[in-house]
């Protein structure tokens, strides 16, 4: 078994090195440092080409690889070193890829459009992906784009742990569409005593919301609004508003993907929101949080022992479906 990561969001790749190493030095009498090798050089040209390449040995090994894929480069910086992994005779590729891109693109939703995630499955797997570790796909489905192993892991169980600590009375659980109603039904079993509510939108186009209404009583209650991935902020900007005027205390997002890009930061902070929490899937959320004017509105936390869990499940060959409880 060899480790490596790629150069998309190294901040969570050194996280996830240094738990794994941390662990097994601690476990095993094969020391982190035999697994785990910095000898993957990947170089740009000054035209933008990338060249990876591999300084040690691999041959007969299991290589897993941690890259989030969340830009073209980055897509394309997985596929030539899967294919130099391949070509260097390793045995088997697991492509750990917190957040895998092109999620949203599940269907044809436009005329003539592309379906990008089952596009992304069919490039990944004829280059030679044996095996994806994934965290909240925005479709479920997309899972079955795949015909290989897909591990599917639940991102709830990232924020479980912090919500309950802050003892909110009164809690409602909201789902932001009725899309989301499952994930949100799902945390809300962390949380029995908790009540649930709906916000039901029309979309004209992607990014933008036509109106919105709110389906639950949530006057002086804490609502935590549940959802796989955050953008740019709109939706969540207005769903704040509408559950603020309808009498609830407090209001707190969780979105296990913080994509945050284009006006995410400004709606941040103007929004009735009184924290939005998200994982480190992808790194650029460190870089916003050093840009924003009030940083206590933006929590990150790590999803890195998640993935450790897995790992070390499918080294000890034991069941996965534990990870996904909560």
């Amino acid at each position: 078994m060899k480790v490596y990561y790629g150069t998309s969001n190294t901040a969570l790749s050194k996280k996830i090195i240094h738990t794994m190493e941390k662990f097994y030095n601690d476990t095993y009498e094969t020391k982190f440092k035999d697994i785990h090798s910095d000898k993957l050089i990947i170089e740009r040209f000054s035209d933008g080409e990338i060249l990876p390449r591999f300084l040690g040995s691999i041959r007969d090994e299991d290589v897993f690889f941690i890259q989030t894929t969340n830009s073209s480069d980055s897509i394309i910086e997985t596929l030539l070193v899967i294919d130099a992994a391949k070509r260097a005779g390793s045995k088997s590729f697991t492509l750990i890829a917190p957040f895998q891109g092109y999620s949203r693109q599940d269907k044809t939703d436009h005329i003539r459009s592309s379906i990008g995630s089952k596009m992304l499955s069919d490039v990944l797997e004829s280059v030679g992906m044996n095996r994806l570790i994934t965290i909240d796909l925005h479709a479920s489905a997309i899972q079955g784009f795949y015909n290989t192993s897909v591990i599917h892991l639940n991102g709830n169980r990232i924020f479980t742990k912090y919500i309950k600590s802050l003892n909110l009375d009164n809690l409602v659980i909201c789902s932001p569409d009725h899309g989301a109603v499952k994930k949100n039904t799902d945390f809300a079993k962390a949380f029995p005593d908790s009540t649930f509510a709906v916000i039901n939108k029309k979309r004209i186009k992607p990014n933008e919301v036509h109106s919105m209404e709110l389906i639950g009583d949530v006057k002086d209650k804490n609502v935590v609004i549940v959802d796989d991935m955050t953008d740019t902020l709109g939706t969540l900007k207005k769903a704040s508003e509408i559950l603020t005027e309808s009498g609830a205390l407090s209001v707190r997002a969780i979105a296990t993907h913080g994509i945050l890009s284009g006006k995410a930061i400004e709606n941040l902070e103007n929004s009735k929101l009184t924290e939005l929490i998200v994982s480190d899937t992808i790194g650029s959320v460190y870089e916003k949080h050093l840009q924003m004017k009030n940083p206590s509105k933006l929590r990150i936390i790590s999803c890195s022992n998640i993935i450790v869990d897995v790992v070390d499940r499918l080294i000890k060959n034991q069941s996965i479906h534990e990870v996904n409880m909560i």
